[in-house]
């Protein structure tokens, strides 16, 4: 029998499989630098932040293993918006 400890973690594991998924959908939009790579990487800071919050509402504290692989997820879509401007605005010297 499945007991709410182990739900809990189902849960969590489903929050943090979205995180991922978000994340590798946006780093593959960058690569290819597909027009709609900006919303991508916004899109996965979203989904990685309210999946965190999520795993708050499971219960659980900030000190939390998969509430912070959450966060982890939201820096690492974060510095890839961060990419995403950087290689933008090389692309724009590139033309001047």
């Amino acid at each position: 029998m499945i007991g709410e400890k182990d739900t809990k973690l189902m849960e969590k594991t489903l929050l943090l499989e979205e995180c991922m998924n978000a994340y590798k959908y946006a780093v593959e939009t960058v690569q290819k630098n597909s027009p709609i790579m900006d919303e991508m990487a916004a899109s996965c800071v979203e989904v990685c932040r309210k999946a965190a919050e999520e795993c708050l509402t499971l219960g659980e504290t900030e000190n939390d293993r998969v509430y912070l692989m959450c966060l982890e997820y939201v820096h690492l879509c974060e510095e890839l918006e961060g990419y995403k401007r950087l290689r933008q605005q090389k692309n724009m010297k590139k033309t001047v």
